[in-house]
């Protein structure tokens, strides 16, 4: 068509103003625009009715309300390439592209509330404002993120996060989208969570017991489901897995893909980010790691939901550690009163617990060739009773009706 083209900052700009007269019609203002181009705005409020939002753009002739005549369908998909701007890719998932704006131009989200914050950026809850879904978006400043400046390294992120969009799975924070602005690389991901596993332990008493158990083989799912997929997490802790509605997630994952080999996917670079409770050995001294360095840190993750469910608060590994062994806080540093503090832990609490200690002792081995796999954790896990440590959704179909009779 020979219509010219609106950017997103003018789209802005007629959602403005549109706010003064029509609340509903500042939603869709792409909507208005192709409306009113083709002469035909007398259906905006019938197309907004039928629910219709600029969300559904681009579209076909069939898949617009039955509101519409013919005509004005086939006018409509013919002037719509006029709203199709850059923000319309920030919520397509795996089919949308990373999204460049410039200095002057703002990303389509509206901040709701801040979530957390750290040394590479923060997390704020936004609202799309073309959906007006909710979003938990995480801005990390390109200057922390790329020292080095250079355009090789901003590729190799983005083409990382392109890969990341492809993963599904029910434990896995879906990557949305994701963007680079003059300071700023956000990243647009679902859902916004209640609470991450760290708040979840600190306010756990023993009515959450039945949940927390099923937290075991639902994160050992989802790290077999990343390992699979050639993704290392890299920095496994309880600050990184969200819980929404009793439902675990792992988030802030795979954005450094370094593999180099087949097996266990072993790399000796520099560590970008650690954090010392949770990380392996090789990871600390720097020393080549691979899948099984994650392995590591989700058995600190494991021990740590394990002194819970003894009834006991994290803090008490703590206290145990800084009086046995070496006196150092952490197992990694301690190993010489990991053996003493699954003893205590054995004592304690509901005794069929301690099947969970079996694995976490195995996982939290200082050579990394005697842990397990993620695949072999899952199995161990799941075994026999495993329904007890594992959530129905990750139960194979296969075990929930092998025992099964036709009557």
């Amino acid at each position: 068509n020979d219509f010219e083209p609106y950017t997103d900052s003018d789209i802005n700009k007629i959602s403005s103003l549109l706010k003064h007269c029509h609340i509903q019609w500042s939603k869709v203002p792409r909507t208005y625009v192709v409306l009113r181009t083709i002469g035909h705005l007398n259906f905006l409020n019938d197309l907004i009715e039928a629910g219709f939002s600029d969300y559904w753009f681009p579209v076909t002739e069939p898949s617009l309300p039955h509101c519409l005549r013919p005509s004005v369908r086939t006018a409509f998909v013919n002037a719509q390439s006029i709203v199709l701007t850059k923000s319309m890719d920030l919520e397509r998932g795996e089919k949308g592209t990373h999204c460049y704006f410039q200095k002057e131009e703002l990303p389509p989200f509206e901040r709701k509330r801040i979530l957390g914050q750290g040394g590479f950026g923060q997390v704020d809850q936004v609202m799309s404002q073309i959906s007006f879904k909710e979003y938990a978006r995480k801005r990390v400043l390109r200057s922390s993120a790329f020292r080095s400046r250079r355009k090789e390294d901003v590729k190799k992120f983005i083409t990382e996060i392109e890969i990341l969009k492809r993963l599904k799975h029910h434990h896995v924070v879906e990557f949305v989208g994701s963007y680079t602005d003059a300071k700023y690389i956000g990243l647009i991901m679902s859902p916004v969570a209640e609470m991450d596993l760290a708040a979840y332990l600190a306010r756990a008493n023993t009515s959450h017991h039945h949940e927390l158990r099923t937290f075991f083989g639902c994160l050992a799912s989802a790290i077999e489901f990343l390992h699979e997929h050639k993704v290392r997490h890299k920095d496994v802790k309880p600050h990184n897995i969200l819980v929404n509605h009793g439902n675990v997630l792992f988030t802030d994952f795979g954005l450094s893909l370094d593999f180099t080999d087949a097996n266990g996917s072993t790399t000796v670079s520099m560590v970008n980010g650690m954090t010392r409770r949770y990380c392996a050995p090789e990871v600390a001294l720097e020393e080549p790691r691979n899948t099984k360095s994650d392995i590591w840190s989700l058995g600190v993750v494991f021990m740590e939901m394990i002194v819970v469910l003894k009834s006991k608060p994290t803090l008490y590994m703590d206290e145990f550690f800084t009086t046995h062994g070496t006196t150092q806080p952490f197992i990694r540093t301690n190993l010489a009163a990991l053996p003493e503090f699954i003893v205590e832990l054995e004592g304690m609490g509901d005794v069929a617990d301690n099947r969970a200690l079996d694995w976490t002792q195995k996982m939290l081995s200082e050579e990394q060739q005697y842990r397990p796999t993620a695949s072999s954790l899952v199995a161990s896990i799941t075994e026999g009773e495993g329904i007890r440590f594992c959530g129905i959704c990750c139960v194979s179909s296969e075990e929930d009706f092998s025992d099964w009779t036709e009557e």
